[in-house]
């Protein structure tokens, strides 16, 4: 097997799996890098009637992963299958070591019935090294959204997105969310509609290194009002792909996933990527 990894996804066999690995599959098929097919198995001890022989365990597990790839192999040319053995998080992680992009559906076979993400997206999402896509609902279209404020994990997210937007032929729409009350603050002399205009010039000046990078991506900016998870899921509504960093400006020093990134993991209509500030 190759070295290179190229996109990473994880299959356990659920519909929302399978929707990741469909995902995963184009995306690894525009980049023109390999997709890498990751099951994890683990061996319980068990006394009793119903206990299964590890042997039996693995050789379900290995037909699962060969199915996963198998539907991979649908929608792209270079597909590879890895067979972990533990938690599944700990297997992704381990098959993501210098990958482009990790794939996992919203919620698992080893979730709880309601639940809205599994723990292996969100634990992803705040620990991993490179950009996660949790996949609810594949999008065939709509514009790329990018949630910008300014952190530099949003940059990096801005960055993934108008990469996407020119892999997808999208529209790339960046968003500022400007939340209520923020204008003044309380002091009688300043002046809202100017505090939101310098909003506007600053996202552009973050957006214009892009602009030039990608100057065949058509770009849309909007400073919206709200709290920044009503503004971002109200986005993601009519998005194919809405990109945010792991944690903005709000957060807390040392938390991994802020709650804004946490509140679009669980609620966003459309796949959601989430980037993180570089190591250094």
């Amino acid at each position: 097997m190759s070295d290179r990894r190229g996109v990473v996804v994880g299959y356990d066999g659920s519909r929302q799996s399978g929707a990741a690995v469909r995902w995963a599959a184009e995306e690894a098929r525009l980049r023109g890098v390999p997709l890498t097919v990751v099951h994890a198995w683990e061996a319980f001890t068990a006394v009793g009637p119903m206990a299964i022989p590890v042997a039996d365990l693995r050789a379900a597990a290995q037909e699962v992963v060969a199915e996963g790839a198998k539907l991979a192999r649908e929608e792209t040319g270079e597909v590879h299958a890895v067979l972990g053995r533990g938690g599944s998080t700990t297997a992704l992680l381990e098959a993501s070591r210098g990958a482009d992009l990790v794939v996992v559906g919203s919620r698992g076979r080893g979730g709880f019935t309601g639940l809205v993400l599994g723990s292996t997206g969100l634990e992803l999402a705040g620990h991993g090294s490179c950009p996660v896509v949790v996949v609810r609902e594949p999008r065939a279209g709509g514009p790329v959204v990018a949630g910008v404020d300014g952190s530099a994990a949003s940059l990096e997210a801005l960055g993934l997105a108008f990469a996407e937007a020119a892999l997808r032929g999208a529209e790339l729409v960046a968003v500022v969310a400007w939340p209520p009350g923020a204008d003044a603050g309380g002091a009688p002399l300043v002046d809202a509609d100017a505090l939101r205009e310098v909003a506007r010039e600053r996202l552009a000046r973050l957006v214009e290194p892009w602009r030039e990078r990608y100057p065949d991506v058509p770009v849309r900016t909007e400073v919206s009002i709200g709290p920044p998870r009503e503004v971002l899921l109200a986005a993601a509504e009519d998005a194919r792909l809405l990109a945010v960093g792991s944690r903005g400006l709000g957060g807390f020093r040392g938390l991994l996933l802020g709650s804004v990134g946490h509140a679009l993991l669980q609620h966003a209509a459309c796949p959601v990527a989430v980037a993180h500030a570089p190591r250094d």
